[in-house]
């Protein structure tokens, strides 16, 4: 009961960090491709499980973000975490490619309900007074609790896997869509923003009109898109490939594979926690840093030959991955209308998404040939991408214009 009442007093923000932990505890991450090889599929096709994915994403990400503006960012949400609990219950089962696909379209409507409505939640539930540094503050504390369950996970799933056999994986897959399901409960107790609907109704046609006006007239949020789309850094690539990379390099039982992802999941909490910290040090270069480590990491990773090298690298790779999010959703939040602000972070969304299940099927192929050519690749295109964009003058400009 205790727990009940500590957890009714909580803000939407920290309920939706606990919710986060929650339902990304995933104890078999550190060895799901290995897993996945163990049902025989190849690379290419455990690559293209994330590219079917966010393809169902891309093409779910408008209708839900609508769905969001209509019936409200809570019960998005609530239905997001849903439908994640039944496709782990599925996965359980899940035996050959052709199942794999089915729960990767369910998975990816599942996302595409909680993309844009999670992050419209959140922005909507802080004071407008100084909501920018806040969204920063909120959006760090999210994706510090998700690096948190990322630290944890690999650990406990290493002990509970404790071998790469078919039972103890089904255990560990068991296991999560249980702590998945803890997280749709906790999802019961979010509270829809009182002010958020006082606009008037209007039809999910005029909605999605507002969304892509909304990014059509405004430079600043084309920039910041841009910057989104093409410095991605491919993370779940990365969890994939490392796998079968280490396991190449002599490391053929689950725990170091698992302590790697969760040493990798430590920084990067730390590094997300306290990211609108290292950018007030940085200042203009806070951005501009956290975007081009991941590709300098990349090819590091890639030229490496030792796993003395390979473990360390590794863990910087992943922990700088996902870095620049917080503060590219802090300045794409702060220049988008409150109303269609769901369907307008769906639409920059259903780009990125785009970009990253094409560029999946790419990387996979090359996967299949080379890993560290995929890795090179990545770190490349990756750090072209920061230096082209000028993302050194973002913060400035969106300080400055008018």
């Amino acid at each position: 009961m205790n727990l009940l009442k500590k957890l009714s007093n909580l803000s939407n923000v920290e309920k939706l960090a606990v919710v986060t932990f929650f339902q990304n505890l995933y104890l078999y991450s550190h060895v799901g491709a290995l897993y996945q090889q163990s049902r025989g599929l190849s690379l290419l096709q455990i690559n293209s499980i994330w590219s079917i994915i966010v393809a169902t994403i891309f093409l779910a990400e408008v209708p839900t973000g609508v769905i969001a503006d209509k019936i409200g960012r809570k019960k998005s949400v609530v239905i997001a975490l849903f439908l994640q609990f039944l496709g782990e219950f599925f996965y359980i089962f899940a035996n050959n490619y052709f199942s794999f696909v089915l729960i990767a379209i369910l998975a990816g409507i599942g996302y595409s309900f909680l993309s844009g409505a999670n992050e419209a939640l959140v922005y909507d539930s802080l004071p407008k007074n100084d909501r920018e540094n806040l969204m920063k503050k909120a959006m760090g504390l999210i994706g510090g609790s998700y690096q948190l369950a990322f630290f944890i996970a690999p650990l406990l799933g290493g002990l509970i896997i404790s071998e790469l056999v078919t039972n103890k994986f089904l255990l560990g897959i068991g296991l999560t869509a249980t702590s998945v399901f803890i997280a749709f409960l906790i999802s019961l107790t979010l509270k829809e923003p009182e002010d958020e609907y006082k606009h008037k109704e209007e039809s999910p046609l005029t909605i999605l009109k507002n969304g892509i006006y909304q990014i059509t007239r405004n430079r600043k949020v084309q920039w910041i898109a841009a910057i989104a789309i093409l410095t991605t850094a491919f993370p779940n690539t990365l969890l994939n490939l490392y796998q079968p990379y280490f396991v190449k390099f002599g490391l053929n039982t689950s725990l170091p594979i698992g302590i790697a992802l969760s040493l990798g999941g430590l920084t990067a909490f730390f590094i997300q926690k306290n990211i609108y910290l290292i950018e007030k040090k940085l200042g203009r270069y806070g951005l501009f840093a956290t975007t081009i480590f991941p590709g300098l990491f990349y090819l590091l990773f890639a030229i490496a030959t030792n796993i003395l090298y390979l473990f360390p690298i590794f863990i910087f790779t992943y922990a700088f991955a996902e870095a620049k999010n917080p503060l590219i959703s802090s300045y794409q939040n702060e220049q988008i209308d409150s109303k269609n602000r769901a369907t307008t972070i769906s639409l920059i969304n259903m780009l990125i998404q785009f970009y990253v299940a094409i560029m999946g099927l790419v990387l996979g192929w090359i996967a299949n040939y080379s890993i560290p050519a995929t890795f090179s690749t990545i770190g490349i295109i990756v750090i072209l991408a920061t230096i082209l964009l000028r993302v050194d003058k973002i913060t400035v400009h969106l300080k400055n214009d008018s």
